[in-house]
């Protein structure tokens, strides 16, 4: 079943409901979508309707079901990294349940966001948001704000555990795991030059713990989604598998 993310609109049965001009151009001419499909809607707050296009391709609401909050909430403060590096992490995060990104420019950002591009920008990294939470059927959109600077970025972080990734940690990650499942979880991740000492130490400052990921040296774009792929299966819904109606839809919400 194809489904479409339909920000904050009021899903009610039996409402009939106008699609965007993009997501009614997606419909008609990339999908084929033939009046009388079944479909799902998400509004990016937890409720799912099936709907039914109609003959004027609106969709009418047959159904609704609220999707309960995540049992651990987690936010990935991402140092800006080069190129199109932060579309990879913001799409592949969000397939993988990160409920806020705070991209930042830290010290050692090679790209320098401008004042001027930031808002264009923004649109465009929520789109990629949007788009992976419509085919991974994430019915809670993750948060998206970008932040110039690491202080700004940790005022705004509210979590029971605070990591930041440190290629000077020799810190296990298994040491600093609490055994009582965490409620929300941040993670810092630095650029390509990593942090700075000056940055790890305001981490600290704001109750961040320094830790390792192993030997090897991963990529910005590869840490933050390999330790959010591990919080994801120790605290959230990663190891608890999909319902039967789910597993049945696996792969036609692929295309």
């Amino acid at each position: 079943m194809q489904r479409f993310v339909l920000s904050k609109a009021d899903l009610i049965v039996g409402q009939s409901i106008s699609f965007p001009v993009e997501v009614l151009k997606h419909l008609r001419t990339v999908l084929r979508i033939s009046a009388g499909a079944e479909i799902e809607l998400l509004d990016g707050c937890g409720r799912v309707a099936e709907a039914r296009v109609g003959e004027d391709f609106s969709a009418q609401i047959l159904a609704v079901r609220q999707v309960a909050e995540p049992d651990c909430h987690l936010s990935l403060i991402q140092g800006l990294p080069k190129g199109e590096k932060l579309e990879l992490v913001l799409q592949k995060g969000t397939e993988l349940g990160v409920n806020c990104f705070l991209p930042t420019q830290m010290e050692r950002s090679v790209c320098r966001l401008k004042a001027d591009r930031e808002q264009k920008r923004l649109v465009r990294w929520q789109t990629i948001i949007q788009e992976a939470a419509r085919q991974s059927g994430q019915p809670w959109l993750p948060e998206l704000q970008f932040k110039d600077n690491l202080s700004a970025a940790l005022d705004l972080v509210e979590a029971d555990l605070k990591l930041f990734l440190w290629e000077e940690s020799a810190q296990p990650l298994e040491q600093l795991l609490p055994a009582q499942p965490p409620k929300r979880i941040a993670v810092i991740v630095g650029p390509e030059g990593g942090i700075t000492a000056t940055e790890a130490q305001s981490a600290k400052l704001a109750g961040f713990q320094a830790v390792s990921l192993g030997p090897r040296i991963l990529r910005t774009e590869t840490t933050g989604l390999a330790i959010m792929a591990i919080l994801q299966y120790l605290y959230g819904d990663l190891a608890k598998g999909r319902s039967s109606s789910q597993a049945a839809r696996q792969g036609k919400d692929e295309s």
